[in-house]
């Protein structure tokens, strides 16, 4: 299927002369670098240093100019642009590929040859790798290319289109990213030489549509995060886990909770999960694929009969907002992890559905599951801590033999339907506990924030206090320190509170339900249920009527 081409304005302001664009034949791209300076002008560039550039006949209108997709693509440490010129597929499907080559592989992490260290961003020695990316776009749009941009890699390619993504804006003007086999840093902020070198994306940057695809038994960038072997044993550098990393972008852009179903695949055991973050609020298109038992080469894996090219235009199509031929129904299942070789459990092992966190009635099992190693150690009101009651969840059933390989996040298999929290139209088991069940010293520091930004504040912590709570001020001072409630931190309360907990139980009334037509005004999708997962920042969010979360969702905020 083609692209649907719009005609640029002849009244644009672009000056066209011998740089003007001109198409190619298949297999035979012009070389970028030697009719511009795009390599002898960016920083860190040597002689092999070379910027292919790809335009089909069909996406060069008589005026000079084109409004095809432009698509840069990134090989992996070690590799060429070699390749692509025959299997970048832009001839068939009206785009304009551009192909650059890296110094040894892109500055994205530590680095041998590097002459400075990765903090030092005021280099001028070493690969800039932003600066090198939006010096080949402006070229680019003084030749008439106008299209959106696109960026697809692989391995260390895919780190850079992380980056890319992640400093999207009027210099790096980047709609949408497909970064295969690997996630985005959870550490350090920034890397590198310039200023297009966050590794993370900006609160205040614009949206990007981000297509992932991952093996969850990749022995080089782990599905899981962490560290890798690239890295070199450099303790700076960490990644999200593949999950948390989508969630990063799905924050980022506004979408709803991920839904999955199952698809089968060429790579790994032959079968994957696809997560989808729908409803995004700015019409950004978020997706992932984990591949079973995949490695390192799970990018390039066909899905659902799909070759992966396929896959990648498909995604590019529907950013453009060009319509295609469904392939598959909407998926209405609720996420679940993709499954890794360990035992099923056993009927005997199972949650207790009613045990809730002292705190907040919405911190039931299937939350306790989202960040096990943590939360596992938390209480309910009469003193029944997790690893107790979310047996499953926290990994603690005494059936269960030691498991093959490293669990994720999240350890249910995709074939078993996660925890279930209670229904928000019949109350809860337990209630909110009143005032006196709080310890009154325990609240967020409201003059924290991250060193990096003064807008992470605590308000910002608590929409994603798994990875953000271990951010730290420019004092030294973790989030998960100054930042208590966004973090679910707070100390236990002592026996006795425990005890008048249970006499407030028995003072519980059924009339404490959440609103079932209530929305936030920003996203249909926001309703109680979403205002539940993070209530410390949801809960003050209003409806088109003004009415506040926490006076509508009375169970998902605790306000009972």
């Amino acid at each position: 299927m083609k692209f649907h081409r719009r005609k640029i304005l002849s009244l644009l302001p672009i000056t066209f002369a011998s740089g003007a664009l001109q198409s190619n034949p298949f297999e035979s791209p012009s070389i970028l670098s030697d009719t511009t300076d795009v390599c002898s002008a960016a920083q860190g560039r040597t002689s092999k240093c070379e910027v292919q550039l790809d335009v089909p006949a069909s996406c060069v209108s008589a005026d000079g100019t084109s409004s095809c997709p432009i698509v840069f693509f990134f090989h992996g440490a070690g590799g060429t642009n070699a390749a692509f010129k025959r299997n970048s597929e832009v001839h068939e499907n009206d785009a304009i590929g551009v192909y650059p080559t890296g110094e040894d592989g892109w500055n994205t992490g530590p680095k041998n040859s590097n002459s400075c260290p990765w903090d030092d961003f005021e280099c001028s020695e070493d690969p800039d790798e932003g600066g090198f990316i939006a010096g080949i776009i402006t070229k680019l749009r003084n030749m008439g290319a106008m299209g959106n941009i696109y960026a697809i890699g692989s391995s260390n390619g895919g780190a850079l289109v992380n980056r890319l993504g992640s400093n999207a804006g009027d210099d790096m003007p980047i709609r949408g990213i497909v970064s295969l086999v690997t996630q985005l840093l959870s550490s350090p902020p920034r890397s590198g030489p310039g200023t297009l070198n966050y590794n993370q994306p900006s609160s205040n940057g614009p949206p990007v549509s981000v297509l992932n695809i991952m093996g969850t038994s990749d022995g080089v960038i782990p599905y899981e995060g962490g560290s890798s072997p690239v890295f070199g044993g450099d303790t700076n550098f960490e990644l999200y886990s593949a999950i948390d990393s989508m969630g990063i972008w799905s924050d980022h852009n506004g979408c709803g909770s991920p839904i999955s179903r199952d698809v089968s695949t060429s790579d790994g055991d032959g079968s994957g999960t696809f997560y989808e973050y729908p409803n995004c609020s700015n019409g950004a298109i978020v997706e992932h694929y984990a591949i079973h038992g995949g490695g390192h080469n799970a990018g390039g894996s066909s899905i659902d009969g799909r070759e992966a090219r396929d896959v990648q235009y498909d995604f590019i199509r529907r950013c453009e907002g060009t319509p295609i031929t469904p392939t598959a129904p909407t998926p209405t299942s609720p996420i679940a992890p993709p499954p890794v070789t360990a035992p099923v459990p056993t009927p005997t092992c199972v949650d207790d559905s009613d045990w809730r966190g002292k705190f907040n009635i919405a911190h039931d099992c299937g939350y306790v599951a989202a960040s096990p190693d943590r939360r596992c150690t938390f209480e309910s009101a009469d003193g029944i801590r997790a690893s107790t009651a979310c047996a499953l969840s926290c990994g603690t059933c005494d059936e269960n033999p030691a498991p093959t390989s490293t669990p994720p996040p999240v350890p249910v298999p995709t074939s078993t339907p996660p925890p279930v929290p209670a229904p928000t139209s019949t109350p809860p088991p337990v209630v909110a506990d009143d005032d006196d069940d709080f310890d009154d010293s325990c609240e967020d520091d409201d003059s924290w924030h991250g060193k990096f930004s003064e807008n992470h504040n605590c308000d910002w912590v608590s929409q994603n206090s798994e990875t953000r709570c271990n951010f730290e001020n420019s004092e030294g001072v973790l989030a998960i320190d100054g930042c208590p409630i966004a973090c679910d931190t707070c100390p236990d309360d002592d026996d006795d509170d425990d005890e008048e907990d249970d006499d407030d139980d028995d003072d519980s009334t059924p009339d404490c339900l959440d609103d079932a037509t209530w929305r936030g005004k920003k996203n249909e999708a926001h309703d109680c249920d979403f205002v539940g997962q993070k209530p410390g920042n949801r809960c003050s969010w209003e409806n088109a009527d003004g009415v506040e979360a926490i006076d509508a969702c009375l169970v998902s905020c605790g306000s009972c």
